[in-house]
């Protein structure tokens, strides 16, 4: 065998022995498909058994939609349509800085899936928590955008703060 073709062989041996491990590197886990984001035909990897290090013995193929995938899953060929419903205002609080401020409402926001793609209905509903800056005030030293008006809009109501930063749900 030539010194050329042995060369050849070996990048060739390489190459595919790289794509082969980037391959399964790069498939999710079972229990990493997400019903929001995962599609039913999605395939995933489980895990059977641990070795010592923490690597796995040997894996099972399967799909986000299988029988280790945890079945709820997206529609192949739905595109979720996701619409707000509701925007529920769950606290308030300012911002500010050495010579202006911003305004904070933290809101519990609601989505639905008008195409209702998700083969189980608990997940047509999502939830996520959004932080709005709703107004500021400017000049003075340090100030308050709370109990103060709106520069934005003068006819708005005082802002009020509660000091929550965080959704509850």
């Amino acid at each position: 065998m030539s010194k050329g073709y042995r060369r050849s062989l070996f990048i060739l041996a390489a190459t595919m022995l790289l794509t082969f491990a980037f391959g399964a590197a790069a498939q999710q886990m079972c229990d990493e498909c997400d019903p929001y984001n995962s599609y039913c035909s999605d395939p995933c990897l489980r895990c059977h058994g641990f070795t010592q290090d923490g690597g796995c013995l040997s894996y099972t193929e399967s799909t986000c939609g299988g029988l280790f995938g945890g079945g709820a899953c997206l529609q192949d060929d739905c595109y979720p349509n996701w619409v707000e419903t509701s925007r529920v205002t769950q606290g308030t609080y300012d911002g500010n800085s050495w010579n202006s401020c911003t305004h904070h409402s933290v809101q519990w926001v609601t989505l639905y899936d008008n195409n209702q793609c998700n083969n189980d209905s608990d997940f047509w509903t999502q939830h996520y928590c959004d932080n709005v800056i709703d107004g500021t005030r400017s000049g003075g030293w340090y100030p308050s955008c709370c109990d103060q008006l709106n520069d934005d809009d003068q006819y708005d109501p005082l802002f009020t703060c509660d000091g929550n930063h965080y959704c509850t749900g």
